[in-house]
């Protein structure tokens, strides 16, 4: 077999030999081997040999590709967005862009020296718009492991709109970068994200061993890559258990994986093995992962979650960068001549709570154009009347907000995605201080307004190193929930294998994973017109350093919409009448005059 030619030991007809289905007697050796390399104890070696010997790990790691690939990648907090774009942005355009950030083997580079597999690629990405977003199993999935009840117009957006079809374009730029553009509903580009950013990452693991092959004749196929992150897996769970910390700890991996078997496997690894871990983002896992539980007679819903705990979802920033395009005018008139306040924001989340199960579990994500002008915002801006009205009438069972209330005081847990995380949440815990001192001030009519210390949420974890200074934090600021994908996954040094099988002399080879985006760029409206330039995100980095704008802007452009987020993300002395008067306007024109649909 040639480094170009389809193998012919066990592949199906259409597989090449980097593609393959997973050989599961060589996948537990192998995976084994790694984990031992990878410093993993003998405990922990044995729990993963014996997940591979499994009933749930034979099944997980005999699906083809092709039945791999009847479903997308979403992640648990897609249906959220996708449940306020259904019931208040039906009539907006939306544009999603993905972007390479950091590669070993670029877009560009793939379709000029491995065209067949930039065709491949494109075939897969042209494969995944004719995925069914929503079916009836997917539905259960999400009641069972999420509580999530599906609209029936929801449902009918997604029956028609589907998923929006990626177009790539060639940049401007020294490099000629492809972007890849996704346009169409909020829900069908929205859909194209988190399943395109994986399949990119699957193609460039691909574009290296194949590479590789041709270069030296060392043969790194499927299953060895597959077998090398599960070994490194189990080093990774080894040293977070070491750690003997109180923290949850929640695996948000589905875009950041390095093949869908894989995303299946960890899962199921994390769910037994990883100390208080209470779930995962992946719709996909839980999907792959309960149907075989079924087939193996597991068919209460109760005894499911005990195997494998519970899909977890927060807020998401598409939303808030969608909406700020559209109604960026609201920000500009609560601040007046002083500059932008946030009030997309503040409504983004207003809208989620008011779709999404009232305030009970209201976790707010701050950082989409910076977490202290929000936070700012948040201090003085009072919740409007009509989404206190609503939330007594549709969630009457809910946690109730107060006349009165300031929109900090709705959130429970806070989720830092950005930034210094220790700054960040210094700053959130001496508002919430600042605040209790207010109401304690306030005296009578007070009483019932909230003051529960919030909850913190880090979701912008770096290494099992990053988790150990983060577990040792004061109590103050530590966090009671981690999150996080790169962490779980990725590959240790490879043994050098040629074509014949043989190992090479002591020779190591590296697989780099790449750093893929895709994000909201452009949110359009018939009778909605914009004077922004784009849809985008900050972050809490004072360098913009996360920020996320159109590339297809000129730079000029570019650089006025910079300039856009750095207002958005400065804090400024706020009107507070004026701003509550804003938000109370901004949530009315969307909620009762239906400006988006």
């Amino acid at each position: 077999m040639s480094c170009d030619g389809v193998d012919d030991r066990g592949c199906d007809a259409w597989e090449t030999w980097d593609y393959c289905g997973l050989d599961v007697n060589r996948l537990k050796l192998r995976a084994v081997h790694y984990a031992q390399t990878a410093g993993a104890s003998a405990e922990t070696t044995e729990a993963l040999g014996a997940m591979l010997d499994s009933k749930i790990g034979l099944k997980i790691a005999s699906l083809s590709q092709q039945q791999l690939f009847t479903e997308l990648i979403n992640d648990a907090y897609k249906p959220k967005m996708h449940k306020i774009y259904s019931s208040f942005l039906r009539g907006a355009k939306v544009d999603f862009a993905l972007n390479v950030r950091k590669s070993p083997f670029g877009l560009k580079r793939i379709e000029q020296e491995d065209p067949d597999l930039y065709q491949q690629m494109n075939q897969s990405m042209a494969d995944v718009a004719r995925i069914q977003p929503l079916n009836d199993s997917i539905e259960e999935v999400l009641k069972t492991f999420y509580s999530f009840d599906t609209p029936t117009i929801m449902r009918q957006r997604a029956d028609e709109q589907g998923v929006a079809e990626v177009k790539w374009m060639d940049m401007d730029n020294a490099d000629g970068s492809h972007i890849g553009i996704a346009s169409g509903t909020a829900e069908a580009a929205s859909n194209a994200e988190t399943t395109m950013t994986q399949l990119v990452q699957e193609y460039t693991i691909r574009a290296q061993v194949r590479a590789l092959c041709k270069k030296s004749g060392i043969r790194i196929d499927r299953t060895e890559h597959v077998a090398n992150s599960l070994g490194h897996l189990a080093a990774v769970v080894d040293q977070l258990n070491s750690l003997d910390h109180p923290l949850k700890i929640a695996l948000f991996a589905g875009r950041r994986s390095s093949d869908r078997a894989y995303l299946l496997l960890q899962t199921w690894f994390c769910a037994h093995n990883l100390k208080n871990y209470i779930g995962s983002s992946s719709i996909f896992a839980f999907s792959h992962l309960s149907r075989a539980l079924e087939e193996e007679g597991v068919h209460k819903s109760a005894d499911r979650i005990e195997e494998m705990g519970r899909l977890i979802g927060t807020h998401a920033h598409e939303v808030m960068s969608i909406i700020q395009h559209l109604m960026s005018k609201y920000d500009d008139e609560a601040g007046g001549e002083d500059g932008p306040v946030q009030i997309c924001g503040l409504l983004a989340h207003l809208l989620f709570l008011r779709a999404n199960g009232g305030t009970e579990y209201a976790t707010a994500l701050s950082d989409t154009f910076g977490s202290h002008s929000f936070v700012a915002a948040a201090m003085v801006t009072q919740v409007p009347d009509e989404f206190i009205q609503d939330i007594q009438e549709l969630y009457p069972n809910d946690r109730q907000i107060q006349k009165g209330a300031r929109m900090f005081d709705v959130f429970k847990t806070w989720r830092l995605d950005s930034g210094d995380y220790c700054k960040v949440a210094e700053m959130v815990v001496s508002a919430w201080e600042d605040r209790c001192r207010q109401l304690e001030r306030q005296g009578a009519g007070a009483e019932d307004l909230p003051r529960q210390r919030p909850a913190l949420m880090h979701s912008n974890l770096k290494d099992v190193q990053h988790v150990q200074e983060v577990a040792n934090l004061p109590e103050r600021i530590r966090p009671t929930v981690l999150a996080f994908g790169g962490v779980a996954d990725g590959f240790v040094p490879f043994d050098a294998q040629t074509e014949d099988g043989k190992q090479g002399e002591s020779r190591k080879v590296e697989i780099q994973m790449a750093s893929i985006v895709m994000k909201a760029v452009q949110a359009r409206h018939p009778k909605i017109p914009s004077d922004q330039d784009c849809a985008g995100k900050h972050g809490d980095d004072d360098n913009l350093v996360k920020a996320q704008v159109d590339p297809r802007l000129p730079e000029k452009a570019q650089e006025r919409f910079k300039r856009r987020l750095a207002d958005l993300f400065k804090t400024r002395k706020i009107d507070a009448d004026r701003a509550s008067s804003v938000l109370a306007k901004a949530y009315h024109d969307v909620t009762r005059r239906q400006i988006l649909n």
